[in-house]
């Protein structure tokens, strides 16, 4: 690989942000709901884009303070370029069944963050399970004490639109639990083998958010967790370090870390190594702020890039066109 094939890129805005996600109509759902803190709005947060095998375009989103917590809605449009894109109505709440949402906060509903990959004729959704009802020790504990490990899931389809939930040897929905508040996952294929990306805590220790990686190589069997970037100088609260989101350009890796969702702030990080943005501390590794919130970089199959986010809380899912340079 060529020097100039390495250099560090960054990336640009190409174009003028345009919704393509509105906050939705939930009905007898419908937010805000009134916590002890009293009455959150509505909002949409982090989220997935994906197309289908028929051509079409899907956004499924993380709803939140809506009337029974947090769920999962679905928008779709022909072609990526639409706005906005079409409320369809469908939607997933936890399946308790599945041991999704256990015992969760003011005992609201609490699904969070999909991510969809295609791989050997099927449609993988992963998503944060929210609550398994037990701490890091494995003793009976709820999310309202922050002492309950959480959970990525999973679902899959044959044709991006019929979803059905995974069932482990326990018949529960889960791929694997903690350390801490597990959430937000980015799955990437690299070099043949799946790396999981998301956002928790070490064990027991709310006071040290981190991103972690585990890897597997059939998307439902994975390794243990490592850390794959910490910095508490970045910010050092726990809602800091959300939304990990990785691709692969040029030869180097780059991550983008959510730090305020309606302030735009997200860190850019690059990395020769997919499983080293910087422990500690970001060092050598850190680009700059990017005004984006919780970010996914779609391309389409004739090449162009676009990026989502989430800064207009209220208003709904955003697009606009990236370039790297």
């Amino acid at each position: 690989m060529s020097d100039a094939d390495r250099s560090v890129l960054r990336p640009v805005l190409a174009g003028p942000w345009r919704l393509i996600g509105p906050n939705p109509d939930l009905g007898p759902l419908q937010g805000a709901r009134e916590r002890a803190e009293g009455v959150r709005p509505q909002e949409c947060v982090d989220h997935h884009v994906f197309q289908s095998a028929d051509g079409a375009w899907h956004l499924w989103g993380c709803i939140r303070h809506t009337a029974i917590g947090r769920l999962l809605y679905h928008w779709e449009a022909p072609t990526i370029t639409d706005a906005p894109w079409r409320m369809t109505g469908e939607l997933f709440r936890p399946d308790r069944a599945a041991s999704e949402s256990i015992d969760d906060w003011h005992d609201e509903d609490w699904l969070q963050s999909p991510y969809v990959v295609h791989w050997h004729g099927r449609y993988w959704m992963f998503y944060g399970g929210h609550s398994t009802g037990r701490d890091a020790a494995g003793r009976p504990a709820t999310s309202r004490d922050s002492g309950a490990d959480c959970q990525i899931c999973l679902m899959t389809s044959p044709d991006g639109r019929t979803w059905t939930r995974h069932r482990n040897a326990e018949g529960l929905s889960r791929v694997f639990v903690g350390p801490g508040e597990a959430r937000d996952p980015c799955v990437l294929q690299i070099e043949g083998k799946w790396h999981c990306y998301y956002a928790g805590h070490l064990p027991c220790r709310q006071d040290q958010p981190a991103f972690f990686v585990r890897t597997s190589d059939d998307l439902v069997s994975w390794s243990d967790w490592t850390v794959v970037h910490q910095d508490l100088a970045l910010h050092p609260s726990f809602w800091g370090t959300e939304c990990p989101h990785v691709v692969q350009r040029g030869g180097r890796f780059y991550l983008f870390r959510t730090e305020n969702y309606g302030q735009a702030r997200s860190h850019v990080l690059v990395s020769d190594d997919p499983t080293d943005f910087g422990r500690g501390e970001s060092g050598r590794h850190y680009l700059g702020l990017f005004p984006v919130a919780a970010p996914e970089i779609i391309v389409t199959p004739a090449g162009d890039e676009y990026i989502t986010s989430n800064h207009d809380l209220t208003g709904g899912t955003r697009l606009a066109p990236l370039r790297w340079e």
